[in-house]
């Protein structure tokens, strides 16, 4: 992996599918096949009810925006050029809170409570992770 992107976590055989969704332009969460809850990040055990029955499925990819904060110095050569970067926290359907990055949208009118989706941003060596913008 190149030094751009190497902040990125290298998938391993517990959150392979988690990337390999991003790829396709899906987010993938772990659910619970006994009680239905979503989980992230990766679990070994639902964190609602224990139970291993768990799987991967695509979730709807819309929430809201819980929290965010403004990066605004380069911390990482992925910056240059994309100051200010929108840290987010995304509330989404499933009921899960997700760490992110907020894209398309200027830092100025970012407000907890507005409306996200999914989008996926790709990286030269072929890695995608999912971000989000405002709906």
């Amino acid at each position: 992996m190149n030094d751009e992107i190497s902040w990125l976590p290298e998938p391993d055989e517990q959150n392979r599918p988690f990337f390999d969704g991003a790829r396709k332009n899906e987010l993938r969460l772990q659910r619970c096949g006994d009680c239905g809850g979503w989980m992230y990040p990766v679990k070994q055990r639902c964190q609602h009810c224990g139970s291993t029955s768990l799987d991967w499925r695509v979730a709807s990819g819309r929430g809201t925006l819980y929290s965010h904060a403004r990066l605004q110095r380069i911390y990482h050569p992925r910056h240059e050029g994309h100051l200010p970067v929108i840290l987010a926290w995304v509330d989404l359907e499933e009921g899960v809170r997700m760490a992110t990055n907020l894209v398309g949208c200027d830092p100025a009118v970012a407000k907890a409570g507005m409306p996200v989706a999914v989008t996926f941003e790709r990286f030269p060596d072929g890695a995608v992770i999912p971000v989000f913008q405002p709906t």
